[in-house]
């Protein structure tokens, strides 16, 4: 039989009738609160009692702290002279318990407890709940622009910003909510406090809100992982696991640091300064490494040989290439091509299917490099066809340093030779360039051969890549 047990804590900072009632039920089944941290509240096994619980708010209090203040300390010694045993201390909360029915309540003027937890509230709760607000509306600003323009494409491209924009959205709900309902329990508790009566109770929706919270968290993680391993993206996993674990990291030497300078007697400024310097350095550190490795190393990369390579011409060939190409170089040009590499990738995201293919090729034996590549869409609906080509269709300059070098953009053209439902070729300003967009009812395509296909290449083209339905309805 397990003697420890440990509970999340869903509490707000001002719930304290909703902390008094849990732990006097806890108690009742046997379990006494032993350390309230953070969200992890620690419980031992114990004889089953009735005990009260009463919760105290001390402004002053903080972790960083090398001991009970002055103010603490005094309180303790009042709280014991009425028969209030002090049980843990969280944040500005102060708990304490007693098995004395008749013991004198530690808080008797309702106006001052208001006050006091409304000062707490501003030193702790407030500035961090506009602090979660604000990140969440940096963090996911693409896709709440996205949002607020109903670009369907820009929501559901890719299953990272969609599994992070959704996240971004609920948790910047869930703080206005938590600000909001804060706010109007302090005014509709002012009002019964100035009408005679006491603070009124919280409410549980802010507990199963931040409940759900997690339980969303959870859920969408859980299915993104399981999505990109589905596609075959496992250095992206593995990239998310290493990131996480360093992160949790973080979080417990930053802990361990604080615990261990104010055991050690440190001030409450140098505390704070150490432990803000071991921050830095581990984040500079761990997560500043992890994210060069992203990009000067192959240990997340995605991309993973489909068979037996070998080496000529100081590159890497596919010994036997993969056939699953639905058009290759060869189809295309009926020229014979003596060295390939073919590579193919899943993208996009559960909504919109997208499948990038590129080969390139040495004709015969070389020099000429020979590269055909193109990247299918699949859509569901015409509204997502529609957003995605508002989206790929929409002029691109290219600038530097605030200059306009060139414009990148799409000019319709005759569809007939493709025998697709429209065509549109790249062009750099006036230029034209070999790349093109094809369009089918479900299905677009960007196609970019080495050269501009014949009229035959491109009814290939279209063969190849056309969707099913398409093919079977073309005669």
């Amino acid at each position: 039989m397990k003697n420890v047990t440990y509970r999340w804590n869903t509490f707000q900072l001002y719930d304290y009738r909703g902390v008094e009632e849990h732990l006097s039920a806890m108690a009742a089944q046997g379990w006494r609160l032993e350390k309230a941290s953070g969200s992890l509240w620690k419980y031992r096994r114990a004889e089953p009692a009735s005990l009260r619980y009463a919760v105290t708010y001390n402004a002053g209090a903080s972790r960083f702290e090398p001991g009970p203040t002055e103010g603490e300390q005094s309180l303790e010694e009042l709280c014991a002279a009425a028969g209030w045993e002090k049980v843990s201390g969280c944040s500005k909360m102060q708990i304490y318990s007693t098995e004395d029915p008749a013991a004198v309540p530690l808080e008797t003027d309702e106006a001052l407890r208001l006050e006091n937890i409304h000062r707490c509230m501003r030193k702790s709760f407030l500035p961090g709940n506009i602090a979660v607000l604000l990140l969440m509306l940096f963090i996911g600003r693409d896709f709440f622009l996205a949002l607020v323009t109903w670009d369907l494409y820009g929501m559901l491209k890719n299953n990272a910003l969609l599994t992070a924009g959704v996240l971004c959205l609920a948790e910047a709900a869930l703080q206005l909510c938590l600000l909001a309902g804060y706010f109007l329990w302090r005014r509709r508790s002012r009002r019964s406090v100035e009408e005679g009566g006491t603070c009124l109770p919280a409410g549980r929706w802010s507990r199963w809100a931040s409940l759900g919270m997690w339980v969303l968290l959870v859920l969408l993680v859980a299915a993104f992982l399981l999505s990109e391993l589905d596609r075959g993206h496992r250095g992206a996993v593995l990239y998310f696991a290493v990131y996480m674990a360093f992160f949790t990291l973080i979080n417990i030497l930053m802990r361990g640091t604080t615990a261990l300078l104010r055991k050690k007697g440190a001030s409450k400024t140098s505390n704070i300064a150490w432990t803000l310097a071991v921050d830095v350095v581990l984040c500079f550190t761990l997560i500043g490494g992890l994210i060069w490795s992203r990009y000067e190393t192959d240990w997340f990369s995605d991309e993973r040989p489909t068979g037996e390579t070998y080496e000529y011409r100081d590159q890497n060939w596919d010994v036997s290439p993969r056939q699953d190409f639905p058009l290759t170089l060869a189809e295309l040009t009926g020229e014979e091509y003596g060295h390939v590499r073919r590579e193919a990738e899943d993208l996009g995201s559960v909504f919109i299917p997208q499948r990038a293919y590129r080969e390139t090729a040495l004709l015969g034996d070389g020099p000429k490099v020979c590269g055909l590549g193109y990247t299918l869409w699949d859509l569901s609906s015409p509204a997502l066809q529609e957003s995605l080509l508002e989206d790929l269709l929409e002029d691109d300059p290219i600038k530097f340093r605030s200059m306009t070098l060139f414009t990148l953009r799409y000019v319709p053209e005759d569809p007939v030779p493709w025998g697709v439902e429209a065509a549109y070729r790249r062009y750099y300003d006036e230029d034209p360039g070999d790349s093109w967009l094809l369009v089918w009812p479900g299905r677009v395509a960007s196609v970019s051969p080495d050269a501009e296909p014949a009229d035959a290449q491109k009814a290939l083209i279209s063969t190849r890549l056309a969707p099913e339905d398409w093919k079977e309805e073309t005669p």
